[in-house]
């Protein structure tokens, strides 16, 4: 996760402050870079089901060591150029698509906690070590692109030794009566629900949320504080405090009884944070809306993937988790054109605007007929 969370701040920072690429070509670059995982990370599931987890993680933990390398070299050579930047980045996600099903799904079969609890004690960890990926990549313009790089592949390196200290994992499919097929989860989590509810506000919440904060945010940056690439990652930083510092909080009161109610109601509370920022605050007030701006995704993020996770069938629990990844995969592309092209138009302020409508929709739209306010954790009835 400190390797992905830097590879997230390079392959933004490389477009926008390296290459100095405008905001619809920086949009486009993004969509083009989540190709990849709209095709494989359905096929990531169904192989986290078939295959023993710890062997197939730390084949991809060595395939993601590499790209990282090859770029450095282009770079060294002084070929570095928009399209290996994009293919950069269209590498990268397409190797980690493969991996993150089977990474999560596997939580649950080694956690000792509730699924609440566990879920958001891996999003505090995960975010953490990421904050250090995200540091590295601020110090790009002091130590050196070349530099970065390398530790980037070292910090993949690194994580193979984790790996390879879990405990053997082997597949939930035995390959013998009843074959997992490709998009298997997707018609899983059509039958169920209260799954298929929760993804779809979980895209529709990507598509501007989200997507503002990927798309607009370094522009934000940019253009209206005169930023640096230091100063992106403190901001990127700054975000991540509230992240954690909101699962820290969120464990005193998990397992929650009523994980939907909080869902929903904290998209009224992200209205005013997304309203705020709009009106280009001074610098204190823009980081302390920062961190108010992480709280919220962090718990909402947080409760959307353990909620899933419960109500997850074990056998199909990594094509199942695939889906709820892929909701994120597919608003990505569409909001980075779509938010590239308004702020190539306007204002990088206003792709936040898009964001304060969203919210008030999900909010609506859950209440009335999703089924998550009235939904019960089992994690709750079990404590």
């Amino acid at each position: 996760m400190a390797g992905m969370s830097l590879q997230g701040f390079l392959f933004t920072w490389l477009l926008v402050g390296i290459l100095e690429r405008p905001a619809d070509e920086a949009g486009f670059a993004r969509s083009l870079a989540e190709f990849p995982p709209l095709v494989m990370l359905l096929l990531g599931g169904l192989l986290g089901d078939r295959y023993n987890g710890r062997s197939y993680l730390s084949v991809m933990h060595i395939l993601m060591a590499l790209p990282p390398l090859l770029v450095c070299y282009v770079y060294l050579d002084d070929a570095l150029s928009y399209w290996w930047v994009v293919a950069f980045g269209m590498v990268m996600a397409g190797i980690q698509s493969l991996s993150d099903p089977a990474r999560q799904a596997m939580l649950s079969r080694v956690a000792t906690l509730d699924l609440q609890r566990s879920v958001t004690i891996m999003v505090i960890c995960t975010t953490l070590v990421g904050q250090f990926g995200v540091y590295l990549g601020g110090r790009l313009e002091s130590v050196g692109l070349a530099t970065v790089l390398v530790c980037q592949s070292a910090l993949f390196l690194a994580g193979l030794g984790a790996v390879r200290a879990l405990p053997s994992m082997p597949a939930t499919h035995t390959g013998s009566q009843e074959q997992p097929r490709i998009g298997e989860g997707l018609k899983i989590v059509w039958r169920s629900k209260l799954i298929r509810n929760l993804i779809t506000l979980n895209f529709i919440s990507s598509l501007f949320n989200a997507g503002a904060y990927i798309i607009g945010l370094p522009y934000i940056v940019r253009e209206v504080y005169q930023g640096d690439a230091a100063f992106y990652a403190m901001v990127m930083i700054v975000f991540s405090i509230g992240s954690i510092g909101s699962n820290v909080g969120l464990l005193y009161f998990m397992p929650l009884r009523f994980p939907g109610r909080l869902y929903l109601l904290l998209q009224l509370t992200r209205i005013g944070v997304l309203g705020l920022l709009w009106l280009k605050p001074p610098l204190w007030l823009f980081y302390l809306l920062m961190v108010a701006w992480g709280l919220n995704m962090g718990v909402t993020t947080t409760l959307v993937r353990s909620t899933v996770q419960e109500l997850a069938d074990a056998k199909y629990r990594s094509q199942i988790l695939s889906v709820l990844l892929l909701s994120f995969i597919v608003s990505s592309p569409i909001s980075s054109i779509l938010l590239g092209v308004l702020i190539a138009h306007s204002s990088p302020m206003t792709a936040l605007l898009p964001g304060i409508f969203i919210s008030l929709l999900i909010f609506v739209l859950g209440v009335m007929g999703s089924g998550l306010w009235n939904y019960r954790s089992v994690s709750a009835d079990q404590k």
